[in-house]
């Protein structure tokens, strides 16, 4: 049998409350002195001052060789387009002469193979002139002229500026080959509105006679040109 107490709970009051036990002030941690404080930055980060100064190294070294590169571009284009000047106008001058000489003996006028390149303009009108005419035959040169140029500064800047195509035989070598080239784009990949149009006008023989003269005029320019570059 379970006994019962006479003697009522008592309720917590504030006049009848156990007290809490009293604890120890929490003691104040030690605060690090500014030494430690720099000693452990030192040690996380060993090596953050070192890694930036070698980024900001290669970064410039990246920056300055990329710049020399642009550099050196710029003056090869130059020489490209001093050595195409030259060698354009005297391949321009030595090819018209052959186209002279090759009208003379097949259609006996020495401006008709020059007045055909003017079909650029004139069309078919261009390939019946024999005088020489302002509208045809200067016409026909102004073409051939700027034609030869461009074939002459994009010779230079691929080959013909380079110090190994600058003797005699080399240099004959590769204008020749670059008057096959360019005697295959004029008449396998160029509108036929925009060939040079003396075909019209000329034998086939005729016409490798008038680009084996574009080559020895286009090698002479281009070693005129590098010699008088040259220091």
């Amino acid at each position: 049998m379970v006994q019962h107490s006479s003697t009522p709970f008592p309720f917590p009051t504030a006049e009848n409350h156990d007290r809490p036990p009293e604890t120890a002030p929490a003691s104040a941690a030690p605060q690090p002195s500014e030494d430690a404080l720099d000693h452990g930055v030192e040690e996380s980060f060993p090596a953050s001052d070192p890694v930036s100064v070698s980024t900001v190294q290669v970064r410039s070294q990246a920056a300055a060789e990329v710049g020399q590169a642009e550099r050196t571009a710029a003056a090869r284009l130059r020489a490209a387009l001093r050595t195409g000047l030259i060698a354009g106008a005297l391949a321009s001058v030595v090819s018209t002469l052959a186209l002279a000489v090759a009208g003379r003996r097949e259609n006996g006028s020495i401006v008709a193979p020059t007045n055909a390149i003017s079909h650029w303009l004139w069309r078919g009108e261009a390939f019946v002139v024999d005088r020489p005419t302002l509208r045809h035959t200067l016409v026909g040169y102004v073409i051939h002229h700027l034609t030869s140029t461009f074939w002459a500064v994009l010779y230079a800047w691929l080959h013909g500026n380079r110090r190994d195509a600058q003797t005699v035989p080399k240099a004959v070598a590769g204008a020749t080959v670059a008057a096959a080239v360019a005697c295959t784009v004029d008449y396998t990949v160029t509108p036929k509105r925009l060939t040079p149009g003396f075909e019209h006008r000329l034998s086939t023989g005729a016409m490798a006679l008038v680009y084996g003269a574009f080559a020895i005029g286009l090698a002479a320019g281009c070693l005129a040109a590098n010699r008088r570059n040259s220091p």
